[in-house]
């Protein structure tokens, strides 16, 4: 039955035109399809969705999917980064405000909220607001009315609310960075993206998409991937996930000629900073199955890779932590995991 249910809620999805277009933007993993299986679940309802998922993954692409799907799908798609707006304005920006609120409001302002009526509000790195702007939003989502800054009359908005974060939300709830009440009204369903290293099967799919979304915007005709790129393109973890893959396959792009080789991802800033560096691992002795062979080599490299990191910043955790665009928790911890020495001396 569950197996029943599963296909049916693809065929619904399919039918919206929303099946392909996302297996193009993710891939044809298994863990897309599963992805695709929870949104296709919950697209029809009108449950709050979390999307979580790391920087790069794609959760945009997955609300947008979302909304499509949805019956909000008639109305607009409005994505708020809550990470990149001050603090000062993030009321404004969602809520709007009257002639006269503040020094600067010379005229009335629509807010995101008010936008976003009769279709679907992205607010992505939802972690970011503050906790006095939580509780705003939070009787907006309980009330579904909303009020402008130096307004009094309530305004009533219907919009489905979804929200994207890369980092827990429970978590931060618990340690009180994100309010627990928030959390609860917000998490009905949660939509986990997988990263690109949890996927593999993925990358050489969206490396060749890339790399023929790339020729045509450059008028060139790269054939494709060398033995010596595919070799280096697998096992790295990208940390930056499929925007990372896409940098780095479109630079090669540019410099390549005839096909994509080691070299031409040895380029400073992109994966060439990290992935290019090292040699493609050795294979294992034969007998081990693929998902293990992956495993061993894809330790390997990602030591080899913080290492040389480490070697650039001179031992510094928090500037190599930046070029891998990965957190300084998350440095620290595979600075242990795999015992790279805490003197200088491996660094030189």
């Amino acid at each position: 039955m569950a197996i029943e249910s599963n296909e049916k809620n693809l065929q619904v999805l399919s039918q919206h035109g929303q099946l392909e277009s996302l297996r193009q933007i993710l891939g044809p993993s298994p863990a897309v399809s599963h992805l695709i299986a929870d949104i296709a679940r919950v697209a029809k309802s009108n449950f709050s969705v979390v999307i979580l998922g790391e920087t790069g993954s794609g959760k945009e692409e997955v609300a947008g999917a979302v909304h499509q799907a949805s019956a909000y799908s008639g109305g607009p798609f409005v994505p708020v980064d809550c990470g990149a707006i001050p603090e000062t304005l993030l009321e404004a920006e969602l809520f709007g405000h009257e002639r006269g609120a503040f020094t600067s409001a010379d005229s009335r302002q629509l807010g995101k909220f008010e936008v976003a009526r009769g279709g679907t509000l992205l607010l992505d790195e939802v972690s970011n607001l503050p906790l006095g702007s939580q509780a705003k939003l939070l009787r907006a989502l309980q009330e579904k009315t909303i009020f402008r800054i130096g307004g009094t009359r309530p305004i009533s908005v219907d919009v489905r609310v979804l929200v994207a974060s890369n980092q827990n939300l429970l978590t931060l709830a618990k340690a009180g960075a994100f309010r627990h009440d928030l959390y609860f009204r917000l998490s009905e369903f949660t939509i986990r993206v997988p990263p690109l290293r949890e996927r593999r099967e993925d990358i050489l799919y969206l490396a060749q998409r890339f790399l023929d979304i790339t020729n045509a915007e450059l008028r060139k005709n790269v054939r494709g991937l060398a033995e010596s790129a595919i070799a280096l393109l697998l096992p790295y973890d990208w940390p930056g996930n499929v925007r990372e893959l896409r940098s780095c396959i479109r630079r090669a792009v540019l410099l390549a000629d005839d096909v994509i080789t080691e070299q031409h991802l040895d380029i400073a800033g992109t994966c060439g900073s990290t992935a290019a560096e090292v040699s493609p691992p050795p294979t294992p002795a034969d007998g081990l199955p693929l998902k293990e062979i992956v495993r061993r080599n894809t330790r390997q490299v990602e030591r080899e890779v913080i290492v040389r990191v480490l070697r650039r910043t001179g031992g510094n955790k928090a500037a190599a932590a930046r070029l891998l665009q990965i957190d300084y928790k998350t440095m620290h911890s595979k600075v242990r995991e795999y015992g790279i020495g805490s003197g200088r001396e491996e660094y030189e």
